[in-house]
């Protein structure tokens, strides 16, 4: 897969624990990095045997002209970066939330359409071995007319120690935008992105602005700083009739983190954690479990199916209708939770 040359701005997780791992295990070299600290970029410039380092992405964009560009920076950079890596004549993969409004979302896919580019968010749960074996399964019918799904995202004590996750100004928003999107992201995909109509919200903080929480994890943050939620919960209407409810916790006094996804339907339920169908066969109560299902480097899959569609081999498996469907629903969240009332979403 040497035939592209791969950019990446941004330095921080994303890019060390999703997207260069990824590029590593499909055999894709990565030609440059750009980080204003590029002594943290070099660090992986050396460690993923990267060549170029740069703290200017548009001068990275300038002199390398790359072919694909992952966008691993906080949420408010996405669109001028995005935008700027489009126009440069590189198709983008970039993280998510795509963008932090409605309006920045289409801008951008606006923009991939005039320069005939690709641009995709990159939802990585999407990968994961036993929810690709349930979409197959849930494509058949066999859950008959879904009617409700419950998502969850929800951490016993991870509010995030790296990055400006805590900061609305570079996040936007907190554990919903974090890591309820990908719950959301893999509920929706599994129903068949059912269009959001009405979603009612709340959000909060309780844990981020506790000195004894913060001291508990390296004090990495400051927590009269801490602006973002880090507990939301969203009840989702769509066209149809279906519901969804969205809880999303960087902190919460649990037995253990809490991620999976449950859709109910009218024939079948499913589980995504266990990856489990339960209906009835014969008039008896069956329950089909696939503990079995291979397990993917989703990392790796995530790379290969996008570059995949780059090169016009395959479908892009996060389609742009489904990216505007999460980032609708996580808009009318936060505007929910403001207003204290249901609100319509808008494009």
């Amino acid at each position: 897969m040497s035939d592209l040359k791969i950019a990446i701005v941004g330095a921080g997780f994303a890019a060390r624990i999703v997207h260069l791992p990824g590029y590593q295990g499909v055999g894709q070299p990565v030609a440059a990095i750009c980080d204003l600290d590029t002594e943290v970029a070099q660090k992986l410039a050396d460690r993923f045997s990267i060549e170029t380092v740069y703290s200017d992405w548009r001068e990275m964009l300038e002199k390398e002209q790359p072919d694909v560009v992952s966008v691993c920076l906080p949420n408010a950079l996405h669109r001028e970066i995005t935008i700027g890596a489009l126009e440069a004549g590189a198709h983008v993969l970039c993280e998510k939330p795509l963008a932090t409004t409605m309006q920045q979302a289409h801008e951008m896919f606006d923009r991939a359409r005039e320069t005939g580019k690709i641009l995709m968010a990159a939802q990585l749960y999407r990968h994961d071995a036993g929810p690709r074996a349930l979409k197959r399964i849930v494509d058949t019918g066999v859950l008959g007319e879904i009617y409700h799904a419950e998502s969850n995202a929800m951490r016993r004590l991870g509010i995030p120690t790296w990055g400006a996750f805590t900061q609305k100004s570079a996040s936007a928003g907190g554990a919903l935008f974090d890591i309820g999107v990908h719950a959301l992201d893999q509920t929706l995909w599994l129903m068949g992105n059912p269009r959001a109509t009405r979603v009612s919200a709340v959000v909060s903080k309780h844990f981020g602005t506790r000195p004894d929480i913060a001291k508990a994890l390296g004090n990495t943050w400051d927590p009269e700083q801490f602006d973002v939620d880090d507990f939301g919960m969203a009840f989702v209407r769509f066209e149809g009739g279906a519901d969804l409810i969205l809880r999303a916790s960087w902190a919460a006094h649990i037995e253990k983190n809490l991620f999976g996804n449950m859709i109910l339907g009218t024939e079948g339920g499913i589980t995504t954690e266990p990856p489990a169908l339960y209906h009835t066969r014969n008039g008896v109560l069956a329950t089909e479990r696939y503990d079995n299902v291979r397990e993917r480097d989703r990392e790796a899959a995530q790379i290969f199916t996008f570059l995949r569609a780059v090169r016009g081999e395959g479908e892009l498996p996060v389609k742009e209708e489904e990216t505007l469907n999460v980032q609708r629903i996580l808009n009318a969240a936060y505007q929910s939770a403001e207003e204290g009332r249901e609100v319509a979403t808008e494009d």
